[in-house]
């Protein structure tokens, strides 16, 4: 009876599996999208007394977005893979293109453009990730005079005759509606009858923001939070910014 009994459950003992144990387990393949959150930003730079913005997005590995240059706009489209870029840029106006490529690095990113009727000549910049501006500066009043780049050339000359010298730097300033003010030095010259100087500026820009209030044009240092103002009389081709001590006139260039 035992053995009949053992017989039987070996015998029933398949049919005790559960459909599950049955069924092939099947897995879903995860699709792991690849996003280039690096390039994504606003950036902003100074490259031969110009200034330059760059907005970028990224859509998996795919990078677009927009540059303007000298008042001039192109649209930017790439891939990238982790910090590095490349791809093509088309001018809004000319429909030109032209190949760049991009280095992103903490918060600078390193981009180059190469230019086929200049024998391929590549123009490299360096542009910077701005954060948003500070809330409570974006709700100020902002002269719509004052929108714009600016350039203020300071000439210093002494002596007369075979001991006269002068020497001249250009100072520029921009002021966006955004409330983000960029303000460097540009290209020096002079000398003396025997010396002749040509430099050009460094290209970095200090970043600031600004408001103003009445005749007065306030900057803000956007970390330290610490403000100056100066007195301003604006005509559209010209302001002039007016201290204690001195009195400066900057001509608009765009």
């Amino acid at each position: 009876m035992l053995h009949k009994i053992i017989v039987l459950v070996m015998m029933l003992s398949p049919c005790g599996e559960t459909d599950a144990q049955n069924k092939k387990v099947v897995k879903k393949a995860i699709v792991v999208k690849q996003v280039s959150p690096l390039f994504v930003g606003n950036y902003e730079g100074i490259n031969n007394a110009k200034a330059i913005s760059i907005n970028l997005k990224a859509d998996e590995a795919k990078v677009s977005g927009s540059l303007m240059m000298n008042g001039e706009s192109a649209k930017i489209s790439g891939i990238a893979s982790k910090n590095i870029a490349s791809g093509k840029i088309i001018e809004d106006i000319s429909g030109k293109v032209y190949a760049f490529n991009a280095e992103r690095k903490s918060n600078t990113l390193f981009f180059s453009i190469t230019f086929p009727e200049y024998n391929n000549q590549v123009v490299k910049m360096e542009l910077t990730k701005i954060n948003a501006l500070n809330t409570a500066n974006l709700t100020k009043q902002r002269d719509l005079r004052l929108f714009g780049t600016w350039r203020n050339t300071e000439v210093i000359s002494s002596g007369s005759g075979e001991f006269y010298s002068s020497f001249s730097t250009d100072y520029f300033l921009t002021l966006n509606a955004d409330g983000s003010a960029f303000i460097w030095s540009g290209k020096s010259a002079g000398g003396t009858k025997d010396v002749m100087v040509d430099a050009n500026g460094n290209g970095k820009a200090q970043k600031m923001e600004w408001y103003t209030q009445g005749r007065s044009l306030f900057f803000v240092d956007p970390l330290s939070r610490k403000q100056s103002s100066v007195s301003f009389y604006a005509e559209p081709a010209r302001m002039m910014l007016s201290t204690n001590n001195s009195k400066k006139v900057y001509h608009r260039m765009k």
